[in-house]
């Protein structure tokens, strides 16, 4: 497996973007991608639940297109927005007409719903940061990200 730096990383993804393949493009091969990678695990009896915490940027949106993918086929799926999507990003509005849920943390403070969403997903997907991490990480997000780090079902 071959890795690459951030810097590489965006390198790629602006020649492709000069080559005429979208942001959109990308995040749309991304996300269904990684829905292929989930399904072929193929361990469960019945689809299980499939929970993805979302950021702003694109691999927010790879996120939500793998679920969008499952939710097609019948997966039970939930996004949490640990920070809103731009404005003219519709990938969440189509997860729910899916049928996928989608919470906030500007609506969960407390963690009660994205302990909850936790405690019943059996796959957690993560889709907060990418290569344009800015730190320190803003209040929201860090502190989400340890909720997750350090929770323990009852």
């Amino acid at each position: 497996m071959k890795l690459v730096t951030v810097a590489e990383m965006r390198a790629i993804e602006k020649e492709a973007d000069e080559r005429g393949i979208s942001y959109r493009q990308m995040m749309e091969t991304a996300g269904l991608g990684l829905a292929e990678v989930i399904q072929s695990l193929n361990v469960f009896e019945e689809p299980p639940k499939v929970m993805a915490l979302v950021g702003p940027g694109n691999n927010g949106g790879d996120a939500l297109v793998a679920l969008s993918a499952l939710a097609r086929i019948g997966w039970g799926v939930e996004a949490y927005l640990v920070r809103p999507r731009p404005a003219e990003d519709s990938l969440a509005s189509q997860l729910a007409q899916l049928g996928g849920k989608v919470t906030s943390l500007a609506d969960d403070p407390g963690f009660d719903h994205l302990g909850d969403a936790l405690a019943s997903a059996k796959i957690l997907i993560d889709g907060v940061l990418g290569t344009g991490i800015q730190l320190p990480l803003k209040d929201e997000v860090a502190r989400a990200l340890a909720f997750v780090r350090n929770f323990e079902p009852l």
